[in-house]
């Protein structure tokens, strides 16, 4: 005996409720463009302790350990005026080429890369946080905080964006609580506190390390690997935040809970009324181990055959 659906009117707060819904189910579900960020992310994670032993390998061929001994105990003598030394996580790197213009004249390219290995890296060319945000974009919701709020209200720099940057700045460590433990945020990891010593001052531009085009290839694709992550991260929120957008201006022209459940029975999406109680915060049943089954492997989004999800891949290790 089919059972019949209890059909009511929507109002404001049921709508929400709906939308939050679904923006739940899409942000969890393994879209394309999760696949891709996880792809990012991993791939950062394995690149990182490579790249530093490279770099302490390059640095410490031009820089020789016997030099910065040197350099120390003049310091230890003489202070400042003994010589340089500064632990460092950013670094130039140089890898020259002659080339000839349009009239036949050759100038050499530098082909400068700049690596800056800690958290708030500076990753193209402008001074923000968007790859601590990208890189901790899982324990940030993990943690009711909102990991997009830089690409959400970019353009309109609301009280509710300063509130929400405060949160994750404080969360990540980039702001200081004193009534909490600083060791435990992400950004006193261990993994951001490597540096190297290196001769010179505070300025890492002032010092450049050449390096051969196999070297400089190598380096280059950690800059590109983190520049990925912070990508596809933007690219994961203009996915869901289109999706969300449109769900809610169609939501607009719902009046009764039947045609909601019929727009959500073709999504193959979980609902029930109980899930738009307006005192509830969304019923723990949508997470049930069938319920999130259905989730993950939402058609929307699928493959549309083993080729092709193996094609995509391969996409991905590729680029």
């Amino acid at each position: 005996m089919q059972t019949q659906t209890k059909d009511f009117r929507l109002n404001a707060n049921k709508r929400k409720s709906l939308v939050s819904h679904y923006e739940d189910y899409i942000r969890n579900k393994k879209s394309k463009v999760r696949i891709a960020y996880d792809k990012a992310r991993e791939n950062f994670v394995e690149l990182q302790p490579k790249i530093w032993e490279l770099i302490t390998q390059v640095v410490r061929k031009q820089q020789p350990q016997q030099d910065v001994d040197t350099i120390n105990s003049m310091r230890a003598k003489y202070g400042d005026n003994g010589g340089h030394i500064h632990d460092d996580s950013c670094f130039y790197f140089t890898c020259p080429t002659d080339e000839k213009d349009s009239e036949g004249n050759t100038k050499t390219n530098s082909n400068e890369i700049h690596l800056d290995m800690k958290l708030d890296a500076n990753v193209n060319n402008c001074y923000n946080n968007d790859f601590a945000y990208a890189y901790y974009y899982d324990d940030l919701k993990l943690h009711g905080l909102d990991a997009d709020f830089e690409y959400k209200w970019k353009d309109k720099k609301n009280p509710t964006y300063y509130n929400t940057e405060s949160q994750v700045k404080e969360f990540i460590g980039f702001s200081r609580n004193h009534n909490d433990d600083d060791k435990s945020k992400p950004i006193n990891d261990p993994f951001w506190k490597h540096t190297i010593p290196v001769i010179g001052t505070s300025y890492c531009h002032s010092r450049q390390f050449q390096v051969d085009d196999i070297t400089h290839s190598t380096l280059n694709q950690f800059r590109i690997a983190q520049q990925e992550l912070v990508r596809t991260h933007e690219a994961m929120f203009n996915y869901i935040n289109d999706k969300v957008t449109k769900i809610e201006q169609g939501l607009k022209s719902y009046t009764k809970y039947s045609q909601a459940k019929e727009l959500f029975d073709k999504l193959n999406i979980p609902l029930n009324e109980s899930m738009l109680d307006d005192q509830s915060t969304m019923a723990l049943s949508v997470f049930s181990p069938e319920n999130l089954a259905d989730m993950l492997t939402d058609k929307d989004d699928e493959f549309e055959s083993r080729e092709a999800k193996i094609a995509h891949f391969k996409a991905l290790q590729l680029n």
